[in-house]
């Protein structure tokens, strides 16, 4: 029995903003660690770990 071939869309062209909105959005989030880290060092912790 011959199994059914899936026919798959074209893919999509990729947009030229979705890169460099991800690299920003990956950015943002390495800074907000980033802050988060030092003000641990002479603070307590933001979170539930206190």
């Amino acid at each position: 029995m011959a199994e059914k071939q899936i026919d798959f869309p074209p893919l999509q062209k990729e947009d030229r903003r979705i890169a460099p909105f991800m690299l920003g959005l990956s950015v943002v989030c390495i800074v907000i660690v980033v802050i988060i880290l030092l003000t641990d060092l002479d603070g307590p912790f933001i979170g539930p770990w206190g």
